[in-house]
């Protein structure tokens, strides 16, 4: 696993420092312990690059969303690189990868201890998976080091922070995701009866108790259902679920479970609507392997559309499009917005040295304006939550959402529904959506 992070973490380097070969990099540059203090100055020596550090998983069975993710956000750094200079006050830079293991605490926490260890490291994109970033978070907030994630979406990773706090997210939270799919159930489909299934995994249980919240205060009928993670039969499951007939099925887990849920389903005949979460809303592993039968699933969450222009610096990078990841554009924000506050917080030194104060680094992540974002107007609130302008308040956003019965609302937030349509993933909300079939 050390070995293939660090042969990613390379190639994905070498984009950064085409135009600075003299410099050091940041994979060889490590101090013997971690920071100890969120007070601690981040000091960038002379000759060393200013380095961002990225924390994804590269390695097992959500590895291609994870490289799809790391390359993204060096996409986003080459063009901001190409909009406002090559260097920050004289200092090249550069990305430092690290495997975090997506779902498994102990390799996200010794990634965020080998990032906060490293010379120059000033910020983190990641972690990806919630059950990861719990252990991480802990470890950035000792060292005083900015993390913002475009993925890890379990509720409280934010809510349950202490007042300035270094962990954001450009993602959505869990529990909207789950009110996005209870308002479609009662307000879509009029339904009266739904089944919830989840994974056993943090993210998928969240995922399913906030969805099941929501629909069951506006009197729908919910049957609830935890499977372990490894689960591969469900035909039991299926047939208690045929029998009640419910008008919804929901699985909120990761794929292959989510397509093996689906397809046997199907295969008992079950013909109500059947939909998924955004760990699950993948061509390659669920719409490839289920083919015609795949046709009509719902996502509560997808992809973020981007502009071909970005696309092409992607594949030109990364070697082909991207086919796994529905974090995109939310980790192409977060690259642009520590960018911005690392240029308006670094300091020179006479010695060539530059120092940053982290906690003016985070205040200036705090006072993000980013108008014109890949995922559309984003600022954070005081949890560190994405909102879509400043002082904007979260909670009441979404209770008018309720109240007006507006899904339109939630596309603001960088979430996006989707529908499986002739084999692709077609968004059924925000600019150029299409009809739900």
């Amino acid at each position: 696993m050390t070995r293939a992070a660090s042969l990613i973490g390379l190639l994905l380097v070498l984009p950064l420092a085409a135009c600075g070969g003299s410099e050091k990099n940041a994979d060889d540059l490590t101090s013997p312990s971690a920071r100890s203090a969120p007070t601690q100055p981040i000091v960038i020596p002379a000759g060393t690059p200013i380095v961002i550090g990225i924390s994804m998983p590269l390695t097992g069975p959500v590895s291609a969303a994870g490289q799809e993710d790391s390359t993204s956000s060096v996409v986003s750094i080459n063009r901001w690189k190409a909009k406002n200079g090559d260097r920050i006050a004289g200092h090249e830079i550069q990305v430092r990868v690290e495997d975090d293991g997506c779902t498994e605490g102990d390799i996200t926490e010794q990634a965020a201890m080998r990032l906060a260890g490293a010379v120059g490291v000033v910020a983190v994109l990641g972690p990806s998976c919630s059950a990861g970033a719990e252990r991480a978070i802990p470890v950035y907030q000792r060292a005083g080091l900015v993390a913002i994630t475009g993925s890890a979406t379990k509720t409280d990773l934010t809510t349950s922070q202490q007042k300035g706090s270094f962990f954001f997210r450009t993602a959505y939270r869990n529990d909207l995701e789950g009110q996005l799919i209870g308002l479609y159930a009662k307000f879509g489909l009029n339904a009266r009866a739904t089944w919830v299934v989840d994974d056993g995994e943090a993210y998928g249980q969240d995922l399913a108790k906030a969805a099941a919240e929501i629909m069951s205060s506006t009197g729908i009928k919910v049957s609830n259902e935890s499977v372990r993670s490894d689960e591969k039969d469900f035909r039991t499951l299926v047939e208690r679920i045929k029998d009640e007939n419910p008008n919804l099925v929901i699985f909120a887990g990761f794929n292959p479970q989510a397509a093996l849920f689906y397809r046997q389903l199907k295969d008992a005949r079950y013909t109500g609507v059947v939909g998924s979460v955004d760990a699950a809303a993948s061509t390659r592993n669920f719409i490839e392997p289920l083919g015609s039968l795949a046709e009509g699933a719902l996502f509560a969450g997808c992809a973020v559309a981007l502009p071909d222009d970005f696309v092409a610096d992607f594949v030109k990078i990364h070697g082909k499009q991207a086919e796994d990841s529905r974090f995109l554009a939310q980790y192409a924000d977060a690259a642009t917005i520590v960018l911005d506050a690392v240029k308006t917080t670094v300091r020179e030194s006479g010695d060539g040295s530059l120092t940053i104060d982290p906690t003016a680094l985070r205040d200036a992540v705090r006072a993000t304006r980013l108008t014109n974002g890949l995922t559309g107007s984003l600022a954070f609130d005081d949890n560190g939550d994405r909102v879509p302008h400043p002082g904007d308040d979260l909670n009441k956003i979404v209770a008018d959402a309720v109240k007006n019965q507006n899904l339109d609302v939630f596309p603001q937030l960088g979430l996006v529904p989707c529908q499986v349509q002739d084999a692709k993933l077609v968004k059924l909300l925000g600019p150029g959506a299409g009809q739900i079939r």
